[in-house]
């Protein structure tokens, strides 16, 4: 089985289980605090916006609760299918649209400068060729276009003993969390200093003012519950 059937696989086994956090978290006090992150980026309604790796949905639905439209990508097409029964449940409250392909975020089926804003949440680290995502991002990136690029080092930090009482991986079970570290041993992106390997291959891609913000969990979380994320979070702003 190759890296990419495991990866797959791994997010195959989670889709439902992450699918209903994620519907809680879109209705959590988290939602505005994801909205005041990303959103001062985001010129107007008008923007084209791609989320990467968007799992079931939830910064497609986020934004298009506020009357963004958004096209929502994933590699898992199990992750797909719940985010479009999710997008049934949701609908009413839809203000913009979502639209919801598989597809591998390394090779994007977009022409050339398709999107004003790309969105990527927890992705860059468990992706097997992270410096060419970044140059398949920057070709359908529009002149003026910005990635936010939201992650955390889960290479490093999935191997560190979790001190918090509850938090969002409490739910998964031991042998999931076990292939999920076997599977980022296994992916170079774990080897390199994150986030400014990150910086630097963006600027290596061609985009420019590209800024590095560490600061993302603390305003993200102010108790352990289930949608509580114990792996620091960091954010790489860039341009084009």
């Amino acid at each position: 089985m190759t890296i990419r059937d495991r990866i797959i696989a791994y997010w195959k086994g989670r889709s439902g289980d992450f699918g209903a956090l994620r519907m809680k978290e879109l209705q959590s006090k988290l939602a505005p605090r994801w909205l005041r992150e990303i959103t001062p980026h985001i010129k107007d309604t008008h923007q084209r916006i791609l989320d990467l790796g968007t799992g079931t949905g939830f910064f497609a639905f986020l934004l298009a609760q506020r009357g963004y439209s958004v096209t929502g990508i994933d590699l898992t097409e199990d992750m797909i299918a719940v985010a479009k029964a999710q997008a049934m449940e949701l609908q009413d409250s839809l203000r913009g649209t979502v639209d919801f392909r598989c597809m591998d975020a390394m090779q994007l089926d977009f022409p050339d400068q398709s999107f004003d804003v790309i969105l990527a949440r927890n992705l860059t680290w468990i992706l097997p060729d992270v410096e060419s995502a970044y140059k398949e991002w920057y070709r359908v990136l529009a002149p003026k276009g910005v990635l936010i690029n939201i992650d955390g080092d889960y290479g490093v930090e999935l191997k560190v003993p979790v001190v918090a009482q509850h938090h969002i991986h409490e739910g998964v079970a031991n042998k999931t969390m076990q292939e999920c570290i076997a599977i980022t041993e296994e992916l170079s992106i774990s080897r390199m200093d994150r986030p400014h390997w990150d910086v630097h291959m963006m600027r290596k891609a061609g985009f420019s003012r590209v800024y590095l913000d560490m600061a993302v969990s603390s305003r993200m979380y102010d108790e352990e519950d289930e949608l509580y994320n114990p792996v620091p979070l960091f954010s790489i702003v860039a341009r084009k």
